[in-house]
């Protein structure tokens, strides 16, 4: 899983190595990147009528469907498929592949449709484009919303090195019925520590995410996470599982991304085989137990989709 998914992100690093170049050609059209989830919108509907989302298991996993993503973006990627350092970046830093730690994040909620606006565009010189199946994003941390049983719970899966917290970290909204409305990290030693506090040395976190490396860029403080292109609406109006990025679709056009992440079963309890083994987690199970599924198994299997829907018009 870790081989195949690093290899994805660095053929993206090589995409944006070149953004930020002086040489790149820059326009003033501007992206409308909206970021919604209709998966999500789906399954509250359904338990505003009173119908329960049963979690499922798979292999020694138990899944769960999200009540709400939010949280905070630095940039999206769409990298063009077979061509080496071709794509766009239609929102956040062009270059985060060297993001310092502290870069300016912007607000997303899945949960409701997020407009994120980037005023240009920049193209490398002989920019060409092709066909696009893949979104690659860096995120400096999701607030996971889910229910265990009635009662609400909340855990922050941090991507980026955001004050205070460190790469891969995970914490917990309101543990064992605390009344503060903060996060907490958990220690096995201090046990629950709230975030106002000294960062434990030994704070649960995702060690794939916070061990990340890459060659070229050996101090990445923040993660690249992908997912796979399907049923998108292309700029002329069909379905496809890839949107066309040539560039007589992007230069110096007005381009809007609506993109729709399917979030189904997304989130995933290791080593809890079923319901009533979930249900029974402690707090501190709970946020030891925790993960994103795309970070658990194959890129293949990840089920992390996401659906396109492209418009690109004249400017004039």
């Amino acid at each position: 899983m870790k081989k195949i998914l690093i290899g994805i992100i660095f053929s993206a690093i090589g995409l944006m190595i070149l953004f930020g170049c002086a040489s790149l050609q820059t326009f003033l059209s501007g992206s409308t990147t909206n970021l919604t989830s209709s998966s999500l919108a789906a399954a509250s509907a359904l338990r505003a009528q009173g119908i329960t989302i049963a979690g499922t298991r798979e292999g020694n996993n138990w899944l769960e469907t999200p009540t709400k993503i939010s949280g905070k973006i630095l940039s999206i990627v769409l990298p063009v498929n077979g061509q080496e350092d071709e794509g766009i970046v239609p929102f956040g830093s062009g270059r985060p592949d060297i993001a310092p730690a502290q870069s300016t994040l912007y607000d997303f909620d899945l949960s409701q449709v997020t407009a994120l606006h980037s005023p240009c565009i920049s193209l490398k010189p002989g920019y060409t484009g092709g066909t696009c199946s893949q979104i690659l994003m860096m995120f400096g941390y999701f607030d996971v919303e889910f229910t265990q049983g009635s009662t609400a719970k909340k855990i922050r899966f941090v991507y980026g090195a955001t004050t205070p917290y460190e790469r891969g970290d995970k914490l917990i909204y309101n543990p064992n019925g605390a009344t503060t409305n903060q996060y907490y990290w958990y220690s096995s030693v201090e046990g629950f520590v709230i975030e106002t506090a000294t960062r434990p040395a030994d704070a649960a976190v995702n060690t794939f995410v916070r061990d990340f490396s890459d060659p070229v860029r050996p101090v990445m403080h923040y993660y690249l996470l992908g997912a796979q292109l399907r049923n998108n609406t292309d700029y002329d109006g069909e379905v496809r599982n890839t949107i066309s990025l040539v560039k007589n679709n992007v230069e110096d056009r007005v381009l809007t991304f609506t993109v729709n992440f399917d979030v189904q079963s997304c989130v995933v309890f290791t080593d809890v085989a079923s319901e009533a083994a979930f249900q029974a987690l402690t707090d501190a199970e709970l946020i030891q137990k925790f993960d994103m599924k795309q970070n658990v198994s194959q890129w293949q299997s990840s089920n992390l989709y996401c659906s396109i829907s492209f418009e690109s018009r004249s400017k004039y």
